[in-house]
C-alpha cells in the first residue's frame, strides 16, 4: 500500500514560536523582576567569607555619615534666657488667689459651679479639682499659708534658669528644702500649684544650634577606604552593617545596576532553553490533534513554574540553617501537567531544562554574588534534585486516565527528591541526624505540593483550554454518560452496535500500541447521528418486514444514512464533545459510497455518484481506520451471521481488501503490517461474539436463553463485503 507521510502533529512554525515564547519568557525571569531584588539587609548574616571581587578605592559615604553624626552630637544645644517668666508667673498666682477670694465670698453659687468657675478662670487653668476644692474650702488661715509657701517656691524655683525637663526635680528638690504648708496634706497641695504655676525660664535656639551642628559636620572630611582584589570583606557568620554592605557594593560582590554581562547570559540561556524544547517538541511529536492548546498548556505550565522558581529561591537560599526549604519548591508539577497532555517522554525532556534553568536563577538572582549556596556541591545537588523529581512524575504519568495518577506521580516525585537529598545528605562531613526529618520534610511537601498543583493545574488550563484530557475520554467511554443513555433510549440497536464496535477497536487498537482508550470512546459516539432517525436504519427497526426507506426514493433514502454523519457532527458541536472524539464521527465512513441506494439508482438509470457519497474526510489516524474498519466488520458480521469461523475470516479480509483499494486508508499512518495484526484482532474478537450456537434438537423450548435455538423468521439475505452496512431488508444502514 502506497502511503504519503503524515503532515506533523507540531508544524515547524508552530515548534518555533513555542521555542520562541519560552525563550522570551526565560530571558524576562533573568533580568531582575524588582528594583533591588534579593539585595541584603543589614542584620543579614554572612553565608560565607566575602572578598574583594576588584580592588576599589572609595569615599565611605556610611563612614563619612557616620563621622558626621558624632561630630554633631558633640556640639550643645544653644539655650535663650526667657526673663519675664518668673514675674509672669508670679502675677498669675496673684490673679489665682484673688479669683479664690472672690469665688469664696459668693453665696449664690454652689459647690460645683464654684469649681467650675475657678477652673475657668486665667489663674486655674490646669489646676485639678482636687487642688481647686482645697482652695475653696481651706479656712483663711492656712489659705494664707499656701498663698505665701506657693509664693516663695515659684520665686525659689524660678531664680535659676529653668529647662522643661528638669522642672519635676526641680520642684522636688524645693519641697525637700523650702517652706511647705502646716495643715494637712499641705505638701502635696503646694506640689500641685507649684507643677501648675512653675515653667521654663530657658528655651532651645533652634536656630543657632543648628548652625553650630551644620558647622561642625561641614568640618568633617570624607572618609577614604581603600581594599585591594581578594580582601577579605566579611567573614562567614559575621552580621552585615551598612558599612559592609556598601563595602561589598563598592567592591563588586553586590552586582547593582544594568549588567551586559548578567544580560548576555540571560539571552544565551534563555535562548538555549527556547531552542532545545522547540527541537524536541518538533521531532518527538508528543501532541495529539489538535496541538495548539496542549501547546499552550505546556507553555503556561512551564513557564508558571520557572516564575514560582524566580521568585522563591531567592527567599529560601541561602539555606545556612540545614533546612531544605529550596528542595521543596513543587518544580515536578511543570513535569506532571506536560506529561498529562502529552508524551512521557517531553515531559522527562521539560523536567530536566526546567530543573537546568532554575540553577542558572538560583545562580545568578542573588544580589550577592554567590550568597546562594553554602557549599560547592549545593548548585549539583539543586539541579539533580529538581531533574530527578521531574523525571520520576513524569514517568509516573503514563496514560493519565485517573486522579489517582496524580498522587502516584506525587509520591514518585518525594522518593526522587528524598533519595537525592539522602545522597548528597551521606557526602557532607557534617551528617546532622536533625537534618534527617528537615529532608523529609522537604521532599514530602515537593511530591504533595506536585501533584496538588500539577492536579490542579491540570483541571483549570484543561478547562479553560479545551484541552480533551484522558480522564475525560475515560469520563466519555464510560456507557452511563448521558449522551450514550440517551442513544440507548432513542436508538437501542445503535448502542449495543456502538459498544461492540468499542470492545473490536479497543483490543486491535492495544494489539498495535495505538491510543485504545481514543479508539473505545470514538467507538462509541461515531453514530450518534442515528439518535435524529433511528427508524431509518435496520438495527433499530424492530418491525423486520416493514423498512420506511420503501416510499422513498434512492436519493432521499441515501441523503438519510449519509446524513446521520452530518446530524453526529451537529450533535457532537451542540454537547460540546471533544474535538477528537467528534473526529470520529465523520471519518468513520471517509468518503465511501451509500452502495445499496447507488446501485438502486443504476437500475433506474440516473444516478450521480455524488448524491451518494459519505463527505468524508477519510481517516486520518490509525485510529480512526480501526473504528472505520471495525464498524463494517461488526455489521457485516451481524447481518450475514455466519455459521463458521472461516467464513467470519473471509468478511473480515474482504472488508480490509475493500477499504484498501478504496483509497480509504491512503490519508492516515497506518501500515500494512498494522492492518494485519488488526485483522487478526478482528477475527479473533469476533469468532467469540459470533459463534455458532449449539443445537439441542429434542430440548423443549425456553425464553430468554441465548444459547438456545430461537423461533425467528427464514434469515434474510445480507449484504455483500462491497457494502456491509446495507440491510438486509430493503434499507440500507451505513
Amino acid at each position: 500500500m502506497l502511503r504519503r507521510r503524515p503532515d506533523p502533529v507540531v508544524t515547524r512554525g508552530g515548534a518555533t514560536a513555542f521555542g520562541v515564547i519560552i525563550a522570551i519568557g526565560a530571558i524576562a525571569l533573568a533580568i531582575p523582576l524588582l528594583p533591588g531584588e534579593s539585595a541584603p539587609n543589614e542584620g543579614d548574616i554572612a553565608p560565607r567569607a566575602f572578598a574583594a571581587v576588584r580592588e576599589s578605592e572609595y569615599v565611605s559615604e556610611e563612614l563619612t555619615q557616620a563621622a558626621r553624626d558624632e561630630a554633631e552630637a558633640t556640639i550643645e544645644p544653644v539655650m535663650a534666657s526667657l526673663d519675664e517668666v518668673p514675674e509672669q508667673q508670679l502675677a498669675l498666682l496673684d490673679t489665682l488667689f484673688e479669683e479664690v477670694a472672690r469665688l469664696r465670698l459668693r453665696s449664690g453659687l454652689s459647690a460645683d459651679e464654684r469649681l467650675e468657675a475657678l477652673g475657668e478662670s486665667p489663674g486655674g487653668i490646669g489646676l485639678g479639682q482636687a487642688i481647686r476644692s482645697t482652695l475653696l474650702t481651706l479656712n483663711l488661715r492656712d489659705l494664707e499659708d499656701l498663698r505665701q509657701s506657693a509664693v516663695e517656691g515659684v520665686r525659689a524655683i524660678l531664680s535659676s534658669p529653668l529647662r522643661e525637663e528638669d522642672k519635676r526635680n526641680r520642684i522636688e528638690a524645693y519641697l525637700l528644702v523650702g517652706s511647705v504648708p502646716s495643715f494637712q496634706n499641705g505638701e502635696g497641695a503646694l506640689r500641685e500649684l507649684l507643677e501648675a504655676l512653675v515653667a521654663p525660664t530657658v528655651a532651645l535656639d533652634l536656630e543657632t544650634t543648628q548652625e553650630l551642628q551644620e558647622e561642625a559636620r561641614a568640618a568633617v572630611e570624607p572618609v577614604l577606604v581603600t581594599y585591594s582584589t581578594g580582601e577579605v570583606i566579611v567573614e562567614e557568620g559575621q552580621t552585615l552593617d551598612a558599612v559592609v554592605i556598601e563595602a561589598l557594593r563598592e567592591t563588586g560582590v553586590i552586582r547593582e545596576g544594568f549588567d551586559y554581562y548578567d544580560l548576555g547570559a540571560g539571552l544565551l540561556m534563555g535562548a538555549a532553553l527556547g531552542t532545545v524544547l522547540g527541537v524536541y517538541l518538533y521531532r518527538l511529536q508528543p501532541f495529539e490533534r489538535p496541538a495548539e492548546r496542549r501547546g499552550l498548556m505546556t507553555l503556561l505550565a512551564v513557564l508558571g513554574t520557572l516564575v514560582a522558581v524566580r521568585v522563591a529561591l531567592p527567599e529560601l537560599l541561602p539555606d545556612t540553617e540545614g533546612r531544605f526549604f529550596a528542595y521543596a519548591v513543587p518544580v515536578g508539577a511543570a513535569a506532571l501537567v506536560v506529561s498529562s497532555v502529552s508524551a512521557p517522554r517531553f515531559g522527562a525532556m521539560v523536567a530536566v531544562v526546567v530543573a537546568l534553568y532554575a540553577g542558572f536563577i538560583a545562580a545568578t538572582a542573588p544580589s550577592l554574588a554567590g550568597a546562594a549556596f553554602t557549599s560547592a556541591l549545593e548548585p549539583l545537588e539543586l539541579v539533580i534534585a529538581y531533574a530527578a523529581a521531574g523525571l520520576a512524575g513524569a514517568a509516573a504519568m503514563q496514560r493519565t486516565e485517573r486522579l489517582a495518577r496524580f498522587a502516584t506521580a506525587g509520591v514518585a516525585v518525594a522518593t526522587a527528591t528524598g533519595a537525592v537529598l539522602l545522597a548528597f545528605w551521606l557526602l557532607t562531613e557534617q551528617r546532622e541526624t536533625e537534618g534527617l526529618g528537615w529532608l523529609a520534610m522537604a521532599a514530602g511537601i515537593a511530591g504533595g505540593g506536585s501533584a496538588v498543583i500539577g492536579l490542579g493545574l491540570h483541571v483549570l488550563l484543561s478547562v479553560a483550554l479545551r484541552v480533551t484530557t484522558r480522564m475525560q475520554l475515560m469520563e466519555l467511554a464510560q456507557a452511563g454518560h448521558p449522551i450514550l443513555q440517551e442513544l440507548q433510549e432513542k436508538a437501542p440497536g445503535t448502542f449495543h452496535h456502538s459498544m461492540l464496535v468499542g470492545t473490536l477497536a479497543e483490543q486491535a487498537a492495544n494489539r498495535i500500541g495505538a491510543d485504545s482508550l481514543l479508539v473505545r470512546a470514538g467507538a462509541y459516539y461515531h453514530d450518534i447521528g442515528k439518535m435524529e432517525r433511528p427508524e431509518y436504519f435496520v438495527e433499530n427497526n424492530i418491525d423486520r418486514g416493514v423498512s420506511p426507506h420503501d416510499s422513498l426514493s434512492p436519493e432521499a433514502s441515501a441523503r438519510i444514512i449519509h446524513g446521520h454523519v452530518l446530524d453526529g457532527v451537529e450533535i457532537a458541536r451542540r454537547r460540546r464533545l471533544p474535538a477528537l472524539v467528534g473526529d470520529f464521527i465523520p471519518q468513520h465512513h471517509g468518503t465511501r459510497l451509500v452502495e445499496f441506494f447507488y446501485h438502486k439508482a443504476l437500475e433506474r438509470g440516473d444516478a450521480q455518484e455524488e448524491n451518494f457519497r459519505y463527505p468524508g474526510p477519510r481517516p486520518q489516524e490509525k485510529e480512526h481506520a480501526i473504528v472505520m474498519l471495525a464498524d463494517s466488520c461488526e455489521a457485516l458480521v451481524r447481518a450475514t451471521q455466519p455459521e463458521t469461523h472461516e467464513e467470519i475470516d473471509e468478511l473480515v479480509n474482504g472488508v480490509f481488501a475493500e477499504r484498501l483499494a478504496e483509497g480509504q486508508m491512503d490519508e492516515c499512518d497506518i501500515t500494512m503490517r498494522e492492518m494485519q495484526v488488526v485483522a487478526a484482532s478482528f477475527r479473533s474478537t469476533l469468532r467469540a461474539v459470533y459463534h455458532p450456537r449449539i443445537e439441542y434438537p429434542d430440548a423443549p423450548e425456553r425464553a430468554g436463553s441465548p444459547d438456545e435455538p430461537q423461533d425467528t423468521a427464514a434469515p434474510l439475505v445480507g449484504p455483500t463485503p462491497a457494502d456491509p452496512d446495507a440491510p438486509p431488508i430493503r434499507a440500507a444502514d451505513e
